[in-house]
């Protein structure tokens, strides 16, 4: 495992802004962590990369210890936080050279090469000889991640890596963190749930400090969505009173009078029952389909 999270707590004074969780992210696994602002994910990701320390509980990153062997951890990670800090006087360029130094790197034949690489991978190209304070926010986004990049970590942590971008450079991050997940193990927060299907292998949830959820993105669905959602579309009208007779169905939502939502479980006896309804009023069925609950509905469902 490149992370292992044992019990891990954070409290300050009164307040547990992390309660005792345990997850585990596999080499070259992308895992989403996801939760309402006030969850616990940044505080979560500051204890992974040694920025503060636990109350209780231990993690391992690349089997190191974050309390005993925080220097042997922050050299295997890259890390990007949620305020992403940067030096608004420094030319692109010049930060990552910096912050190639900062992470042991002396050589400047070496240098150059990382810094260009890091460049072309976030697609800085047009932007890199400009000042920092001079790019819009998702460039200077971008500058943040390439500075987490820039020492070829095994491990990356990215806390909200897409905020301020547009929908082309949302596509264009997305396509990087999924390609660099081939190679490297990826830990990032994201309050869009589509890229969280688009992007993760498994995804963790946590609520008030506590994991809610911890598992593959499809299974999460699957397992979670407990109600089956069914639409129905009648030739003729129909009343509520006649459909609450259908056996499985605790719940109506009504479009018009032939165009209904019902709720129920069982999907396929559910769907035999309506059938069999339209049969015995002979009234044919237009419509009868299945919805799916989105990653955003379930993530609704556990949080609030």
């Amino acid at each position: 495992m490149s992370i292992i999270v044992n019990n891990l707590s954070k409290t300050y004074s009164d307040q547990k802004a992390v309660d005792s969780i345990s997850f585990e992210v596999k080499k070259g696994e992308i895992l989403g962590f996801l939760g309402p602002n006030g969850a616990g994910k940044s505080t979560t990701m500051k204890m992974l990369t040694c920025y503060i320390p636990p109350t209780s509980g231990n993690a391992t990153v690349c089997g190191f210890d974050i309390t005993q062997q925080s220097l042997d951890v922050r050299q295997k990670i890259g890390y990007l936080p949620e305020n992403n800090p940067l030096y608004y006087d420094m030319y692109v360029k010049e930060f990552l050279e910096f912050a190639l130094k900062v992470n042991g790197q002396k050589s400047m034949v070496n240098s150059n090469q990382a810094i260009k690489n890091a460049i072309d991978l976030v697609g800085l190209e047009v932007e890199q000889h400009k000042k920092i304070g001079q790019l819009s926010k998702g460039y200077k986004q971008r500058v943040g991640l390439a500075q987490a990049l820039i020492h070829d970590p095994e491990i990356l942590i990215l806390d909200e890596p897409t905020s301020g971008l547009d929908p082309n450079q949302l596509a264009d991050i997305r396509h990087l963190i999924k390609e660099l997940g081939k190679e490297k193990t990826i830990l990032f927060s994201t309050h869009i749930m589509q890229e969280v299907e688009a992007v993760c292998d498994n995804v963790v949830i946590i609520n008030k400090g506590k994991i809610v959820a911890n598992d593959k993105t499809s299974n999460l669905q699957t397992r979670l969505a407990g109600e089956v959602l069914i639409e129905v579309e009648f030739e003729n009208m129909v009343s509520e009173t006649e459909l609450n007779k259908i056996e499985n169905i605790h719940a109506i939502e009504k479009i018009s009078e032939t165009n209904f939502i019902l709720h129920g479980k069982e999907s396929t006896q559910l769907r035999k029952n309506i059938f069999a309804f339209a049969v015995s009023k002979n009234n044919a069925l237009l419509t009868l389909k299945q919805e799916t609950k989105s990653l955003e509905d379930i993530f609704q469902q556990l949080t609030n």
